[in-house]
């Protein structure tokens, strides 16, 4: 004889799954300091517009209230605790993008800034969209909060890191690593940010910490330094698996410089990307 299973038991068995599929989806969160945790989700738009869904989640893993502040510059910035830790969120990508450097103007904020009491066991989610390759639409300080645009279709692996202001202190939060498919493309992407191996200033010569594992080849040009101070251009003559050799060119300045400000080991060099 079979027994029927009461359509409570059904529901919950339902429930139950349901709750499981949606645990598996989420990733888990990053590591927890003060009480705090941060999760990332990223997923491509599904309208066909190149693009991606972000989604921060700040999960509040201790037994005690903790209040969020937010740390806008000026008056200007107008916004909730929401819309400051989305302008304050700083992706890090590998391989890894130039980071932006640049002068800022100070900010004078006389406004009390805003807060949120996160309640124990509670989420704080914010959610945005972007358009073209980048994860975010807005920062902070840009020499801070670091907005990098994908430069080469494949597949980047990505954190979120960013400076959570509570009432007790700043505690720096990183998130889960997220797989982010620039282009449609799962590939490898190639590598655009390293450093100088070695400096033959009589030759005019450097070896740079890429190679053909990084995706470089021969005739890739790398930029060295600024047009402020010392500016060069190194363009690849011949590469290896994990280094690449090349000559140097110096660039034009904002000022005379002398033949002697050669670039120096453990400089950071950035690919100039070929023209669209």
């Amino acid at each position: 004889m079979t027994r029927s299973v009461p359509a409570l038991s059904l529901l919950g068995l339902l429930s139950l799954s349901l709750a499981t599929v949606h645990a598996a989806e989420a990733p888990e969160p990053g590591p927890e300091d003060g009480g705090l945790r941060l999760r990332l989700a990223v997923k491509p738009r599904a309208d066909a517009k190149e693009g991606y869904n972000v989604q921060l989640e700040v999960l509040n893993v201790s037994d005690r209230p903790v209040t969020l502040r937010a740390r806008w510059r000026d008056d200007r910035e107008a916004g909730d605790v929401k819309g400051y830790l989305e302008a304050a969120t700083s992706i890090e990508c590998v391989p890894a993008v130039a980071p932006w450097i640049g002068a800022v103007q100070e900010g004078r904020r006389t406004l009390p800034q805003p807060e949120h009491v996160l309640k124990p066991g509670e989420v704080l989610t914010v959610d945005w969209r972007t358009e073209g390759p980048r994860l975010k639409n807005r920062v902070t300080d840009p020499n801070e909060v670091q907005n990098p645009r994908f430069p080469f279709p494949g597949l980047y692996s990505v954190h979120a890191t960013i400076d959570v202001i509570t009432a007790a202190r700043t505690v720096r939060l990183r998130s889960n690593e997220q797989l982010v498919a620039v282009g449609g493309s799962r590939a490898m992407p190639k590598y655009t940010f390293g450093q100088l191996w070695s400096v033959d200033p009589e030759k005019r010569t450097a070896i740079l910490g890429l190679g053909s594992l990084h995706k470089v080849a021969v005739g890739d040009q790398f930029e060295i330094g600024n047009a402020k101070n010392g500016h060069w251009k190194l363009t690849i003559t011949r590469v290896e698996a994990g280094m690449s050799f090349g000559g140097l060119d110096m660039l034009p300045t904002f000022r005379p410089q002398p033949a002697s400000s050669m670039p120096a080991p453990l400089m950071a060099a950035t690919l100039i990307e070929p023209k669209r």
